[in-house]
Formats: structure tokens, C-alpha cells, sequence
């Protein structure tokens, strides 16, 4: 959301990624759209196996970040993928 890029920056390095990585989800990647009608950011996160993704989503924890990552952006869109190496979109 325009005028909290700050807020959101911080919220994802100190509170979203170590948290994620409790969860054991580990990040990927991160990118940002500069230009285009694309998503404006991306996190890629990869977990060991489908049950450790669906455990760490099923967590209160998740909920909150979930809640929380809301608040600093429009159409949060949350994807579970299988993972086949390089780069997936």
C-alpha cells in the first residue's frame, strides 16, 4: 500500500521471513515489478515436502502473518505449487 513500502519492508526481513523459516518454510527469492500490471511482490518459499506446507499453513502463527502481510497490500494471493526447479511463475 503507497506510503507504508517502509513498513512492509521491514514487517517481511524482521517479522514474515523468520517466522516462515520457523514454520520450516525456507525462502527462495523475492522480487519486485517495477513496471507492468503484475504483482508488485513475489516471496517464493519452498518447504521439504506438501505436508510440511500444509502443517505450517494451518498455524495460528501463519494466520497472523497472513493478517498482518493483508494490511500492507491489495489482492494478497497466497499459492501452493510443486516445486520443479528454476524458475516457476
Amino acid at each position: 500500500i503507497e506510503g507504508h513500502e517502509s513498513a512492509y519492508r521491514r514487517f517481511v526481513v524482521e517479522e514474515f521471513l523468520p517466522g516462515a523459516q520457523s514454520l520450516g518454510l525456507a525462502p527462495t527469492d523475492a522480487w519486485s515489478t517495477a513496471y507492468g500490471e503484475y504483482p508488485g511482490r513475489l516471496l517464493g518459499l519452498v518447504a521439504e515436502s506438501r505436508a510440511v506446507a500444509d502443517v505450517a499453513r494451518r498455524t495460528e502463527k501463519w494466520r497472523e502473518m497472513m493478517d498482518t502481510l493483508q494490511e500492507y497490500t491489495h489482492n494478497l494471493t497466497v499459492r501452493l505449487v510443486r516445486m520443479s526447479g528454476g524458475f516457476q511463475w
